[in-house]
């Protein structure tokens, strides 16, 4: 049971900050007592040499009072309990130090916890002989009061003071030097008895670096939380900031060479620390792992720290991050050496925001690749965590292929670059934040391309100045995709069996349905892989059936694919792709997904911003011309991959036709469809009976399209008249004779016989008699050709192989009396090459030359062969049968080649 405890004659009031041992000390001096008188009367168990473990009684009662001393100590003194226990570094552990469980001794491996004390002789002088706790703190090194770094030790004795409490045999002596003699075996001392006050300190000026750095400190450990520079935005508790400076000291102290610490702590300060303290016995101590420990010396701490709060005073973590990489390059002059998770060998519980300084620091050295995984463009750059190194969830939520939209911004190189641009920016968002490696992530999203390839794309982004703002863009998206729920499983869409997609029979209804042209099979095969692309998000060489050998077709024919795109055919293959999904069992999933673009709002991207053009402007000029993409790109200022990612976005409404075209691309039935439904033509044609000559009438849809447009709805037509006799009947033998030997044309033949053109046909099929092709030399005036130079000269009979052959020969005899082709060519108001032309193939005709060619002093002149054909030309010309059959020619040609004739001089 223990004595009841007394109160204190005279009671001592604690000086703000005295430690305990100071304040017992000062209690003893006042009482006339030993200090193991004053213990006992405050009930302290008596003790052996260092303390006693067995019974928990610490060797120093300044580092922990147990609770039952505690107590004793405030009823007797009248101090609060609070006060009491404050005077003990039990009131910084977890703060700036660490007790080991039991309270008897300080962790010296942690927090750079340390013994004994450090002292500041005019502190000593002004409160005679009072001490404060803080000096026993291993982040003390200087007095901000009376600007000057802490003394060491005793300047006598070269010993640290208060490793051990004092003589309880002795009344105490405040401010001179308390340890014991070295003797044990003499008589009880109050130990050297040297005046402390007088101890030599080095002085600094006011504003000193080392003194801003003292008070950062101590306000870090009084208010238990670290808010100033980087950890302003992410503030950390005491110990963690402690931590940090710790870290980053300990590097300057272990690893700086001497020269490189001069340069970057204060040099007054680094000088004192490479020079050892005459008299002191700290120097071996501090080459024993320096900077693990806390540094033996005060200059050692101030010259480290000092530097290390200079690194994290600046409130922006990548500007933290370069001052921090001078210490980097001081340590190692190659950085490549210096990975992301070597700051883990600086020690314990670091918090993310030194971390984050130092991957800042390290930045300018990373690979592109590395720069995303650690997302050191980010106000806060972490090393992924362990959880982060499955990456199939997120590759659930990135198709193989980029978003569309999303990849023409990151697009502003040649071609070629962007066909494996799309597949290197999905493989790049895998790393992110993850350990994932580049072929790995080119293999969850399906293998189509490879770690290299991705690496390569990723350099030369790298190497683009707008690369911040790229990684930015990669970056805002993980986080949104990483935070949101996707309507999209693109790990399934790459599942799926596509080789039921678009078949043949299925898109030629959707052509006829929208009235365009199915064209060659090439278009139906880029359309289907399109399609592939869009709903699967892979690439389209993963079609099935896509052959390597095809591949540099599929790009010229995927060019043109937007442009051949309209609003109808995208809402067609749009239906046919929901009935695809719908068909493989998904119902609840959009056909496409873009994340929102809003991510990308105030950054400078290498591509082109889609929503600055005008496309109602752009859908005009894709229109027009030859190369429209080409020229739509130079004329927007634009790349063509950008137009034609809009196109594809929003494609271009058809051209306006003429007829004819229209008729050809099918969209003449598209319009007829439109106009006249299929329950109306069914109305008209079968419940009503009317005609389709009368429905034509009604509709204004010509006969020749209403016909396959019965076909087209199932609606079965009426047989028409069979006897071909009530319009007159054509004997085989006169049509024969006529159509195939005298070579009349049908039209001919069916005015002579009073009948239409298209009956005279039908007897024609009937007859089995072969229908010449259509085109000029089926017309009538090409027909008769030979049965008319029968009755031309003999001479004329080669060159008359056309209609325009008396075209040529009537120029041909007007050239003849001018002095040379180019006056002829004047007169004649035609191209001089246009009748040199002419007449080079009258000789070719005709075989031989015709005139020899006018030279310097000697006009042209005509050959004897040229005279006799100019002269029979001539008789020929003035028989008006042959000039009838001449002037004839000119209807053979096109109104638009005859307007061309007229204008060149040009003949056939």
């Amino acid at each position: 049971m223990r004595p009841r405890i007394r109160t204190l004659p005279l009671r001592v009031q604690p000086l703000p900050g005295e430690a305990f041992d100071s304040w017992l000390e000062t209690s003893a001096v006042r009482h006339h007592a030993t200090l193991g008188e004053i213990q006992r009367h405050l009930g302290f168990p008596s003790r052996s040499g260092a303390g006693d473990r067995t019974r928990g009684i610490p060797p120093d009662w300044t580092i922990a009072l147990p609770a039952p001393e505690a107590a004793a100590v405030a009823h007797a003194s009248g101090l609060p309990l609070g006060k009491v226990m404050s005077m003990t570094l039990a009131h910084y552990d977890g703060r700036a130090l660490h007790i080991t469980a039991d309270g008897l001794h300080v962790k010296r491996g942690r927090l750079w916890g340390r013994s004994g004390s450090r002292f500041c002789p005019d502190c000593l002088a002004a409160s005679t002989g009072r001490w404060q706790p803080t000096w026993r703190l291993g982040w003390t090194f200087a007095c901000p009061t009376h600007r000057c770094l802490l003394a060491d030790c005793c300047p006598n004795c070269g010993r640290i003071q208060r490793l051990q409490p004092r003589s309880g045999k002795l009344v105490p002596r405040p401010g001179f030097c308390g340890n014991p003699p070295a003797r044990t075996d003499g008589p009880p001392s109050a130990g050297c008895g040297f005046d402390l006050t007088q101890t030599p300190t080095f002085r600094l000026p006011e504003g000193h670096p080392a003194l801003l750095a003292q008070d950062r400190v101590l306000v870090i450990i009084d208010s238990g939380t670290a808010s100033f520079g980087p950890y302003a935005a992410h503030p950390q508790p005491a110990r963690t900031a402690l931590n940090d400076i710790r870290a980053i000291s300990g590097r300057v102290l272990a690893a700086l060479p001497p020269h490189s610490l001069v340069d970057l702590a204060p040099p007054d300060l680094a000088e004192r620390h490479l020079v050892p303290e005459p008299g002191c016995h700290l120097a071996h101590r501090a080459a024993v792992r320096p900077g693990y420990m806390s540094p033996a010396r005060a200059v050692s701490t101030a010259a480290a720290v000092t530097f290390t709060l200079s690194v994290l005073a600046h409130r922006d973590i990548h500007r933290s991050g370069s001052a921090m990489r001078e210490l980097l390059l001081a340590m190692h002059p190659d950085l490549h050496q210096v990975t992301a998770t070597s700051i883990d060998s600086w020690g314990r519980g670091l918090s993310p925001v030194l971390k984050a300084v130092h991957l800042a620091a390290l930045a300018p050295s990373f690979t592109p690749l590395e720069q995303l995984r650690f997302r050191t463009i980010t106000a806060l750059p972490s090393c992924p965590s362990t959880a982060s190194r499955a990456g199939g969830q997120r590759a659930r939520k990135i198709p193989s292929t980029f978003w569309p939209s999303w990849a023409m911004r990151f697009s502003a190189s040649p071609e070629g670059f962007h066909n494996v641009l799309p597949m290197a920016l999905s493989a790049s968002l895998l790393v992110i934040n993850s350990w994932v490696r580049l072929d790995a992530a080119a293999e969850l999203l399906g293998s189509h391309t490879d770690g290299p390839a991705v690496g390569r794309i990723q350099h030369k982004l790298g190497q683009d100045p707008r690369w911040p703002d790229v990684q930015t863009a990669l970056i805002r998206l993980t986080n949104y995709l990483d935070a949101h729920d996707i309507p999209i499983d693109y790990s399934r869409r790459r599942r799926l069996d596509y080789t039921c997609l678009l078949p043949h029979e299925r898109w030629l209804e959707i052509c006829r349905s929208i009235g365009t042209q199915p064209g060659n099979g090439r278009r139906e095969w880029v359309v289907r892989r399109r399609l592939f692309q869009r709903i699967s998000g892979l690439p389209a060489q993963a079609s099935p059936g896509f052959d390597e050998d095809e591949e540099a077709h599929f790009r010229v024919e995927a060019a043109r694919f937007p442009v051949f795109l309209t609003p109808e055919l995208a809402e067609a293959l749009n239906d046919e792709a929901r009935a695809f999904l719908l068909a493989q069992h998904i119902r609840n999933e959009p056909v496409v997904w873009q994340p929102p673009a809003r991510l990308l709002d105030g950054l400078d991207l290498p591509g082109p911003d889609p929503t600055t053009i005008d496309i109602p402007h752009l859908h005009c000029l894709i229109r027009q011309g030859k190369h429209p993409v080409r020229r739509t790109a130079q004329t927007l200022g634009t790349s063509t991959p950008v137009v034609r990612g809009i196109l594809e976005e929003n494609p271009a409404p058809a051209a306006a036709l003429t007829e004819a075209a229209a008729r050809s691309t099918g969209r003449v039935r598209y319009a007829a469809r439109q106009q006249l439904s299929r329950s109306d033509f069914d109305r008209l044609y079968q419940s009503e009976h009317l005609s389709l000559a009368r429905i034509a009438e009604l509709t204004g849809i010509s006969r020749t399209v209403l016909t396959p447009l019965a076909h087209e709805y199932g609606i079965p037509l009426r047989d028409g008249p069979q006897d071909y006799t009530r319009r007159g009947t054509v004997e085989r033998d006169w049509l024969h004779e006529q159509y195939v030997v005298r070579r009349r044309t049908l039209a001919d033949l069916a005015r002579e016989r009073g009948m239409s053109h298209a009956h005279m046909e039908r007897w024609a099929h009937r007859h089995n008699i072969p229908i010449r092709p259509r085109g000029g030399v089926s017309h009538d005036s090409a027909l008769r050709l030979a049965e008319q130079a029968d009755h031309a000269p003999a001479i004329l009979r080669k060159a008359l192989t056309s209609p325009y052959a008396w075209q040529r020969l009537e120029r041909f005899a007007a050239a003849a009396p001018h002095p040379s082709l180019y006056q002829a060519a004047r007169v004649r108001r035609i191209t001089p090459a246009a009748l040199m032309k002419q007449i080079q193939r009258l000789e070719n005709d005709l075989g031989q030359q015709l005139l020899e060619r006018a030279e310097r002093g000697h006009p042209m002149k005509l050959t004897a062969f040229g005279q006799k054909v100019a002269a029979a030309a001539r008789e020929a010309l003035a028989d008006p049968d042959q000039n009838c059959f001449a002037q004839a020619g000119e209807g053979l040609l096109p109104s638009r080649q005859r307007e061309r004739r007229v204008i060149t001089g040009e003949g056939g």
